[in-house]
């Protein structure tokens, strides 16, 4: 059974997201009702950081595409990091990595964002 935990730090209108576990069908929805109630109250940029996700199924990667979509009508973001290679694979192979920003680490992200 797939099991997702999430940490959140809320820095202005940006919030540090760090995601644990896998997203998949079953857990997908949790993401999209925590990264949901985020934009819902206020948050421009979201920082996901991924060095704890183990996979991620395409249910995972459709959420997180509709919030990117979202997020960028509003003239915000989500961006990744820490991707492990299998997470970072599955993205590829789906072209999400096309439409948002991956740093290899938390540290690069906040400096980029």
């Amino acid at each position: 059974m797939a099991n997702l935990t999430f940490n959140e730090k809320v820095d202005g209108s940006k919030l540090i997201l760090t995601v644990a576990g896998e997203i998949d069908a079953k857990t997908a929805p949790d993401l999209k009702i925590k990264l949901e109630a985020a934009v819902g109250n206020g948050i421009k940029t979201i920082i996901c950081d991924c060095s704890a996700l183990t996979y991620i199924a395409s249910a995972g990667i459709g959420v997180l595409n509709s919030i990117q979509k979202f997020l960028k009508e509003k003239s915000g973001e989500i961006v990744f990091c820490s991707l492990k290679k299998e997470v970072k694979d599955t993205m590829e192979l789906m072209y999400f990595t096309k439409k948002v920003r991956v740093f290899p680490s938390l540290n690069d992200a906040l400096g980029g964002v």
